[in-house]
Parts: structure tokens; C-alpha cells; sequence
């Protein structure tokens, strides 16, 4: 039974040791090339910036030649979403997020194996007195996020505040926790639940009677009966119910949020913004419009940066399956 990851430091009572903890079996045959594989990551962890540059360029080359199921996503995803776009167009974009991509997976190790101050110095963050002049009210706020490749990193820049979110588990045991614990790091203040278990949801929501940051994304089309259709770019979306309603419940304001990367600079940019006006509001339906209005603002601050291999429309208004192949 998955277990939430919690920090030693939490602020909101909450032992470490009630989430997920390290297992003997880790050590047995079955997670040997697993653990390879981590051990192996850690060579990137130092990699000076220009050898950086050019094995990530590397890596997203490999990714988009091999990702033929992948490749078949994000340019449906962009068909249905820039319907103006070429064939050329649409190719040209699909090999910058790739490129993209293959930064990502250079870069996630920095998460796993370095400090949370030594990370801190690769992020440069802008609009947190935002968040500050709400905690100082003694109120908690949602921190909106879109599925960034760069998402991971926009959690690690809030390490100074308490902190709920949620995960999607691996199915791998050891990768799972092996990353869940780079997520809440001993110096965090943070608890982390797993996404599909049941009373998640209403754990955060008790937790943030605290002043807190709940670290949210919400851009991922999961359910139907929670969320509404509304227009989004050149086609319809579902946005979930669920962030008008928790906001209404925690009386918390809904503040967007991006983090990008800058393959140049090696820096991440996190930016907080102003918090959504009239939200929530009596009407759910504009509420999830809102919702969808904001996604489509933080995706085109770097169009190439979302995380297109999503599939963002797995509910369509017909019923149909779009990615079926």
C-alpha cells in the first residue's frame, strides 16, 4: 500500500516514519539493474555546463528518433490544439520539446542526489512575496502549476515553505521511493501523498488549516465526472471541478505558477503570480473556464517546455479516443 513521502521536518505533526520508508527487499536481484541505473545517474550530477548542453541535445535526439508512440501524441496533442499549424510547423516544435526532454532527464538527478541549497542556487525565483504576504494572513494558498518539464524543479524552489502536493507512483517500488524521498528532503517541510489513493485529498485539505502551499497540478485530463468541458486554444479541454471546490472549502486563493529552463544559463526560472480574481466564484462552469484561460497563458511563456507526451485529451465531448492507434 503506497504511503505518502514526509519530511522530517514536516511542520504538521506527522512522523516520518507513517510514510514511505526504505525495504530490505530493495536489496534482492530484482532491483539490481535498478539500482544500476541510479548509480549511473550520479555521474550526471557534476557534468560541467557545455558537456551538459550536448549530451542533453544527445539524449533528446536518441528520444525523438526511437519515440515513435510518443512523437504520435504531442503532434496530436499540438494538432488539435494549434489547428493552424503545418505539418512542417508541427514537426519543428515536436523536435524543440524533445530537445527539451532530453535536458530533463540530464538534469533530473540534480534532484536526487544534490542538497536542497545547492539547488537553490540554479533556481532563480520571482513573485514568492506573493505567497508570503498570503502565510503571513495565516491563510493557505493552491500554487497552480502546469505539467512543465521543468515541474519538478518548480516544487524544489517552494523547499522554504510548508509544502502538500501529491505524486503519480512508478510502478518500480525502489525508483519510487528513491525519488519520492529527493521530493521531501529531511531540510523540506513537506508531505507528499501518493495521487490515486483514496483520502489524499481530504488529508491536504485538513493539513492546510495550517498556513501551507499546496503544490497542485491540475492540467492532466483524469476525469470526466470531476471536470468540465470548456474552450481551450482551438479546441475543448476538461478542467477539474476539484480546484474550485478545494479552494471553497480551504478559503485558500489560487495562485499560477511556471518553471522553465534555460539550456544556455543551466538556471531554472520559477514565477509566481497574481492570485485568480473572483475565484472561486458561484459558477463552477467559470470557474474551470478560469482554469483553462490560465493553462493556456502559462503554456505559451515557452510553448516547447510543456509536456506534451500527456495525453491532455483522453476525454473528448463525443466520447472518442483520439489516441487510439
Amino acid at each position: 500500500m503506497l504511503k505518502p513521502f514526509i519530511s522530517k521536518n514536516n511542520p504538521f505533526g506527522e512522523p516520518d516514519n507513517n510514510g514511505e520508508l526504505f525495504v530490505y527487499s530493495y536489496l534482492t536481484p530484482r532491483y539490481w539493474l535498478t539500482w544500476l541505473f541510479l548509480g549511473l545517474s550520479f555521474l550526471f550530477v557534476y557534468l560541467p555546463k557545455h558537456p551538459r548542453i550536448i549530451f542533453g541535445d544527445l539524449v533528446g535526439k536518441i528520444l525523438y528518433n526511437i519515440g515513435s508512440s510518443k512523437k504520435s501524441i504531442v503532434d496530436i496533442n499540438l494538432k488539435l490544439t494549434f489547428s493552424e499549424l503545418s505539418t512542417k510547423e508541427r514537426d519543428k516544435l515536436c523536435k524543440s520539446f524533445f530537445r527539451n526532454l532530453g535536458h530533463m532527464y540530464v538534469n533530473l538527478p540534480l534532484l536526487w542526489w544534490k542538497k536542497d541549497n545547492e539547488l537553490q542556487k540554479i533556481i532563480d525565483k520571482k513573485g514568492l512575496n506573493l505567497i508570503e504576504e498570503h502565510l503571513k494572513q495565516n491563510r493557505s494558498i493552491i500554487l497552480l502549476a502546469p505539467h512543465t518539464l521543468s515541474l519538478d524543479f518548480g516544487g524544489r524552489a517552494l523547499s522554504r515553505y510548508n509544502v502538500l502536493s501529491m505524486y503519480k507512483p512508478f510502478k518500480n517500488r525502489l525508483l519510487n521511493w528513491f525519488v519520492g524521498r529527493s521530493r521531501s528532503k529531511d531540510t523540506d517541510k513537506a508531505v507528499i501523498y501518493p495521487r490515486n489513493k483514496t483520502g489524499s485529498i481530504k488529508s491536504i485539505i485538513r493539513k492546510m488549516k495550517k498556513p501551507s502551499v499546496f503544490y497542485l497540478l491540475a492540467d492532466e485530463d483524469i476525469s470526466v465526472e470531476d471536470s468540465i468541458f470548456s474552450d481551450f486554444f482551438d479546441t475543448k479541454k476538461t478542467a477539474l471541478k476539484s480546484v474550485s471546490k478545494i479552494s471553497k472549502i480551504t478559503q485558500s486563493k489560487v495562485l499560477p505558477c511556471v518553471c522553465t529552463y534555460n539550456i544556455k544559463e543551466h538556471k531554472y526560472n520559477f514565477q509566481v503570480f497574481q492570485e485568480l480574481e473572483n475565484f472561486p466564484s458561484d459558477n463552477i462552469k467559470n470557474d474551470c473556464s478560469k482554469l483553462l484561460s490560465v493553462l493556456e497563458r502559462q503554456i505559451m511563456i515557452d510553448l516547447k517546455q510543456y509536456m506534451w507526451t500527456l495525453r491532455i485529451y483522453k476525454n473528448r465531448p463525443d466520447g472518442s479516443d483520439i489516441y487510439k492507434i
